[in-house]
């Protein structure tokens, strides 16, 4: 029995030893990367959580380059992509709920929509981004279903659709989705010609031919219907997103029967990472037998990232309020991917 009880001790010590190692090798790898200056500068905040534990958290640049403002933990940001997560779950909650089946179409639910391809496109189609949508007036791009083609026109009429079953508009919508994770400093922005009041909000910056990064007018740009606040318009932090992560992975929102329509429903994209899939709002990959479900986004001044992995309860986020050339996406997100070979390694 002392043997047995000695051996568990060593056990565990062993284990909380790697572990400490782990994270303290971790800290050290990202603390060195965000330093350099090539092939670009790190403006942003990092937080790598476990099981809903802070193993590193990092602010690293200025909330305003302009005045030279530090950044810090809880300043709020804008989450591009990141935001289609949302609006797929809340579509998948109206699935749950009956008031939305996935194969029915976009006239179905919206009998006004007067674009000649409502008849043809279905709820699914849009959440995948298989609809064949790439602009609003014109024919489609293929025949609905038949590939993959990323479209922020997708979730705008996904908003729309909820907005219509549920009888609720999007901002009530998803204020019941913060306020179930607990999300304190999440919000989408205001309407047209209604007055900011994210007093947390950091300013965003976007990278000029000549390499200098010019600051973004905000309030413009939130009200910009190229945002499509449902498709990349949302306000959060680094902590709430992880917040987030845990809350839906874990069951806190959908039923398991929704989650894995959530999860399963993915077509093959071309990714800088390689060859991953993109299933309702989520990327789902089994890249080197890790499973590993991640967003990114990238409006005028942001970019963002967030990632999840199932089996060691390990979440990322990375935020930036510097968006650089969008030319070379290997270089506007080479942070991100390093600190995520980073954390791939150490856990």
């Amino acid at each position: 029995m002392k043997h047995f009880i000695f051996s568990s001790a060593f056990f565990l010590i062993f284990l909380f030893s790697e572990y400490s190692f782990c994270q303290i090798n971790l800290g050290q790898s990202v603390d060195s990367l965000i330093r350099v200056t090539n092939p670009r500068f790190f403006n942003g905040v990092i937080l790598v959580s476990k099981n809903g534990e802070s193993i590193y958290e990092k602010t690293h640049g200025y909330s305003s380059l302009v005045k030279k403002i530090s950044l810090k933990m809880e300043d709020q940001f804008l989450i591009g992509s990141i935001s289609k997560q949302f609006t797929a779950t809340l579509v998948l909650r109206e699935i749950q709920a009956g008031h939305i089946q996935a194969h029915q179409t976009i006239g179905h639910y919206l009998p006004d929509f007067k674009q000649r391809w409502a008849d043809s496109v279905t709820v699914q189609q849009l959440l995948n981004h298989t609809s064949g949508i790439i602009h609003w007036d014109n024919n489609l791009a293929y025949e609905p279903g038949s590939k993959f083609s990323y479209s922020n026109i997708n979730y705008a009429i996904l908003g729309a659709i909820i907005e219509k079953t549920s009888g609720q508009t999007y901002s009530v919508l998803t204020a019941d989705l913060f306020e179930h994770c607990k999300m304190k400093s999440s919000t989408v922005p205001p309407g047209s010609g209604r007055k900011s009041n994210h007093k947390k909000l950091v300013k965003g910056h976007s990278e000029s031919g000549n390499k200098k990064y010019v600051e973004e007018n905000i309030l413009n740009l939130l009200d910009s219907p190229m945002m499509g606040v449902p498709a990349s318009g949302m306000i959060s932090t680094a902590g709430d997103l992880a917040k987030w992560m845990s809350c839906l992975h874990n069951g806190e929102l959908l039923a398991d029967s929704t989650y894995q329509m959530m999860i399963n429903h993915a077509v093959i994209r071309s990714h800088r990472w390689g060859e991953v899939k993109y299933a309702d709002g989520i990327q789902v990959d089994h890249l080197d037998g890790i499973t590993e479900l991640s967003m990114s986004g990238y409006v005028p001044g942001f970019i963002s990232t967030m990632i999840y992995y199932p089996k060691t309860k390990v979440s990322i986020v990375i935020l930036e309020n510097i968006s650089p050339l969008s030319s070379d996406m290997n270089r506007v997100f080479y942070f991100h991917d390093q600190i995520r070979k980073m954390v791939r390694t150490s856990f």
